[in-house]
């Protein structure tokens, strides 16, 4: 300090600070730090510090990652030995983890004064490539010097680490460079596309900072030939150090020293470009504003930056200025952010994520891996559960990078690397279950599914089939009231019905026939109107005895097609251990009766061979089976599972993402359509009949009241005729006479009769004018 200086201003890194701020103590002079610095773990009396101790920096960080949906981060940071990053790292990993998020991986750079020229950009890539690949891609660069940050950028764009489905986010000290000659608009426009920056705010509307920026741009570009430059904040700081420097030498009297221009400084009050500023007896500035922090969001583009929006640490996110005390949401409020890549979508944040799937499946309609044959490598992985997530991936807000990993074990292994961060996701025909889900997060079913039975279709080969619908009881019933209305129709008609004349075998034959061939014919040669009367009667009895007869045949027809399985008979199953279980605790089968089919084809055979009498399968399993084989069915009740689903990591933001997907695809029928490219057949187009209801023949509870009804009947108007037939004439005559009703019945046939042959005249004119109009 022989050249006389009386005050230090600096702008550069905290290391750089601290040892100016040893100089200044040991000198006797104020060091102001432009630069964010933590607060000193020893005591640096003349060190004043411009800015706030992380400046919630963190906060903001962290509140950008939660508003997009980021789950994991990488932090880049110099760690130098100055205390630096050791304050601010926990705040970070705090606050992200307040939103829900956590840091993946560190990359500690070390500090640039200690790394050669030569060796800085290969201690740099060293770093990057270490990252593991399936790890996320937000990095968030915490704290560099403008030295290791040119190298950083510059390797990350050779290792690919710009491109598309990356993020990088600085913090203060990178985004003030942007506003410096420490990088030229040309590494910018090279190196750096798609950053997002945070940088402190600085009030640009008053009529200070405008006059202020005006003569910055005019001196800028006198001096660097660069128009239209704005001041960054370390002008901002160094304007306000000055004028505090300045505010204070005016104010000294007689006192001409060092330690009396500290103290002015750390007395004044002045209201420079970033507000009103003050300071501590510490060097510091006061508490009460240390919770009113508030930073630009910025992006990269092109050979500058433009502004996103505001963030404040008692409002959040507002688009301008005038709105800082209705803060919401970054992504409802910040302007669209042109990524690394070029891209408008918003990425991810995931790294590579490596998705299990089954490498073999009993059915590979769901998930089929093929491999090529000369490398052994996966070639192709397809099937409905792969249709279905590559669909849902065209559907998410951001992009996302994925390898299928097929795997060689259970389900229930498959489920468990979840958990044990072996792979990220697992997809395919993943059963949802609640031992399942303890430890992992399932999306919504991309398909419903149940535990349900199948059997094959048997032919009927039993001779007595068309006897089964009705009880023994019945068919003797019908055959004695047959037998009785036979007799009252040849009673009836035997005087009038010159049919019913000859021997006693004639007459029955001509009453047997009378009453068969009235239910095929629309009219019969029948004389007696009590006889037509009885008729009427018999025929609704027929009509409702043949129509129960053939829905009964119907179905025991289809009952005996599917068969009973036989108590203790062997059942298959596909090797699930939760069918298995279910089978055993649930449906009481024992093991032994309980045989693993591993393919469609096995169980073809095994049920012709009568290895197995039945198969539990679920049901979207039972849907390609039909698919394929016709003479099998389901038959039994179908017992409700949770559904097919894809599983990711206990609370993942990836499972919630894609449960409003599956909703959406299922609502605008894009599932439904997957479904039908690949199932041909739906369960309920196969006779599903319910084995609850015990299949039987009808018996005489259903029909004791249609018996009666025809047996009273036929015994009234046999009562009636023999009464009216052996009164004398004149009793007759004088008695109360039947003659009426006979009338009334002679009058309604004979009105059916006319109707009827008018009927059959109209139709039979309709078809002679139809032939002559024909050519």
């Amino acid at each position: 300090m022989n050249w006389g200086a009386e005050a230090i201003i600096g702008a550069g890194t905290w290391p750089e600070v601290a040892i100016l701020a040893r100089l200044g103590s040991t000198a006797r002079i104020p060091v102001i730090s432009l630069a964010t610095t933590p607060t000193p773990s020893t005591p640096m009396p003349f060190l004043v510090r411009m800015s706030y101790p992380n400046s919630g920096e963190p906060r903001c960080l962290s509140d950008v990652v939660r508003s997009y949906n980021w789950r994991r981060v990488i932090v880049v940071y110099e760690d130098d030995n100055y205390g630096s990053i050791s304050g601010v790292l926990p705040l970070l990993s705090d606050e992200l983890r307040a939103g829900g998020s956590r840091i993946d991986y560190h990359i500690a750079l070390p500090p640039w004064h200690t790394v050669s020229d030569d060796d800085a950009a290969d201690t740099v890539r060293r770093k990057l490539k270490h990252v593991p690949p399936q790890l996320s891609k937000v990095f968030i660069v915490l704290r560099s010097s403008p030295e290791l940050a040119v190298h950083l950028f510059k390797e990350a764009k050779l290792l690919g680490m710009m491109t598309k489905g990356h993020v990088w986010i600085v913090n203060d000290d990178i985004t003030a460079l942007l506003d410096s000659t420490d990088l030229s608009p040309s590494f910018i426009s090279s190196y750096m596309q798609g950053v997002v920056g945070i940088s402190a705010f600085v009030n640009t509307t008053t009529s200070f900072f405008r006059d202020f920026s005006s003569e910055f741009q005019q001196r800028f570009d006198q001096e660097y030939g660069t128009k239209g430059q704005q001041p960054g904040m370390h002008a901002v700081r160094a304007y306000d150090a000055v004028h505090a420097l300045a505010h204070a030498a005016a104010g000294r009297a007689e006192d001409r020293s060092s330690v009396a221009l500290l103290e002015g400084v750390l007395l004044g009050n002045i209201s420079g470009l970033s507000g009103s500023i003050s300071f501590t007896r510490e060097g510091g500035l006061p508490e009460e504003g240390r919770g009113n922090s508030a930073f630009r969001v910025i992006n990269v583009v092109g050979r500058s930056y433009r502004e996103l929006g505001f963030w404040s640490e008692r409002h959040g996110f507002f688009e301008e200025e005038t709105e800082m005390g209705h803060g919401r949401p970054v992504v409802d409020v910040l302007r669209p952010v042109f990524w690394p890549g070029g891209t408008g979508k918003t990425p991810g944040g995931w790294g590579m994520l490596r998705i299990g799937v089954p490498n073999h499946t009993t059915f590979n309609q769901f998930v089929k891996v093929e491999y090529n044959d000369s490398s052994g490598k996966v070639k192709e992985v397809t099937g409905f559960c792969i249709d279905v997530f590559r669909e849902i991936l065209k559907h998410l807000s951001y992009d996302l990078n994925y390898e299928f990993i097929p795997f060689r074990g259970s389900y229930d292994d498959l489920v468990n690397r979840v958990p044990l961060q072996v792979i990220d996701a697992a997809v395919g025909d993943i059963t949802i279950l609640a031992k399942r889900a303890v430890d992992v997060s399932f999306t919504e079913p991309i398909l419903s599914s149940g535990l349900a039975m199948m059997v094959p279709l048997r032919p009927n080969h039993t001779p007595w089939t068309l006897a089964k619908p009705f009880t023994a009881d019945v068919w003797f019933l019908i055959l004695a009231t047959l037998t009785y209305t036979a007799g009252v129709l040849w009673y009836l008609e035997r005087d009038s019905n010159p049919e019913f004349h000859g021997t006693w075998c004639v007459q029955l034959g001509a009453a047997l026939w009378l009453i068969f061939s009235t239910i095929f014919f629309a009219h019969g040669r029948i004389h007696n109107y009590y006889t037509k009367t009885v008729m009427v009667v018999w025929l609704l009895v027929v009509f409702i005895l043949t129509s129960s007869f053939t829905a009964n045949l119907s179905s025991i027809l289809v009952t005996e097609k599917l068969g009973a399985v036989p108590p203790g008979s062997r059942v298959g199953y596909d090797g699930d251990a939760f069918v298995l279980k279910y089978l055993k605790d649930v449906l009481g089968y024992k093991e032994r009766n309980i045989e693993w089919i591993r393919s469609p084809e096995a169980y073809s055979e095994a049920f012709k061979s009568n290895k197995i009498s039945a198969a539990y399968l679920e049901t979207p399993y039972i849907r390609v089976f039909l698919s394929r084989y016709k003479d099998f069915t389901v038959s039994g009740e179908t017992h409700r599972l949770g559904g097919f689903g894809f599983v990711f990591p206990k609370d993942s933001p990836l499972a919630t993402d894609f449960s409003q997907v599956i909703l959406q695809l299922a609502e605008n029928g894009a599932l439904n359509n997957l479904e039908k490219k690949w199932f041909s057949v739906t369960l309920s187009s196969s006779p599903t009949p319910d084995n609850k209801r015990k299949k039987e023949s009808l018996s005489l509870d259903s029909f004791w009241a249609l018996f009666l009804l025809t047996g009273c009947t036929s015994t009234i108007i046999l009562l009636v005729f023999s009464a009216h037939s052996f009164l004398p004439t004149k009793a007759r005559a004088a008695a109360v006479s039947f003659e009426p009703l006979r009338q009334s019945f002679k009058k309604v046939w004979t009105a059916t009769a006319k109707l009827n042959e008018k009927r059959e005249s109209l139709k039979s004119s309709e078809q002679q004018g139809s032939g002559m109009n024909s050519p």
